[in-house]
């Protein structure tokens, strides 16, 4: 069953799933609320691969549990059959040591469940627009962390790249744009940003320039790639 996205102008369909009546209710008020987007569907546990959730049928999963690896655990193993869904964990913790295994496995975004009304519409559409988003304070904590990994280990070998990830390096060290990585790969152009966004996130550098030298330097790239 292929995943697909809303057509141009139609609501963006979220689904829920969060074991907290009251926050689920909170989120469906600011949604219902707004054109842009409607609620898909609810769920107190984040729908597994193997049960008959309709994943077709929705555009963003938000997923939050108890405990959070879990929630982390099934949003990897959905996005491995539906490549072009966009999963967004919820967290209320942003030292979280597994926010890390989320970015990895290809999360599209993490919100801190303080998150405001306004900035929640705004990560929201931001994500729906083929971007990544994470909160503030997720982002602080991760850069710190990555900060401490490579002064301790004289470079960060600890970040694990996947083979797709690999393979997106070497065509945009061959100076491929987006759309022509999308078309070799067969993926969507918003799912080529999505992991050029986590990679630069994973390596703590600000743009792409940034992220093909570190690569360079640490020889994840050599320069029989470029």
């Amino acid at each position: 069953m292929a995943f697909r996205k809303n057509s141009a102008g139609k609501p963006v369909r979220v689904f829920i799933a969060d074991p907290h009546t009251i926050f689920r209710e909170g989120i469906k008020k600011i949604i219902e609320n707004d054109a842009r987007f409607t609620v898909a569907g609810e769920s107190v546990c984040c729908p597994l691969s193997d049960d008959k959730t309709d994943l077709s049928e929705i555009d963003l999963l938000l997923i939050f549990a108890i405990p959070l690896k879990a929630g982390i655990e099934a949003g990897i193993s959905l996005k491995q059959l539906y490549p072009d869904l966009t999963t967004v964990l919820l967290t209320n913790n942003s030292r979280h040591p597994d926010l890390f295994i989320a970015i990895e496995g290809g999360f599209s975004g993490i919100i801190h469940k303080a998150v405001t009304e306004a900035n929640l519409l705004e990560a929201l559409n931001d994500l729906a627009n083929g971007h990544t988003y994470y909160s503030p304070e997720v982002i602080a904590n991760i850069q710190r962390k990555r900060a401490g990994q490579a002064q301790d280990a004289g470079k960060p070998s600890s970040i694990n790249w996947t083979d797709k990830e690999r393979e997106i390096l070497k065509l945009i060290a061959k100076g491929h744009n987006n759309d022509e990585i999308a078309q070799l790969m067969d993926l969507k152009v918003r799912t080529i940003e999505g992991h050029k966004s986590r990679m630069a996130l994973k390596a703590n550098v600000p743009n792409t320039v940034n992220l093909v030298l570190f690569a360079l330097k640490y020889n994840i790239l050599e320069l029989s790639d470029l």
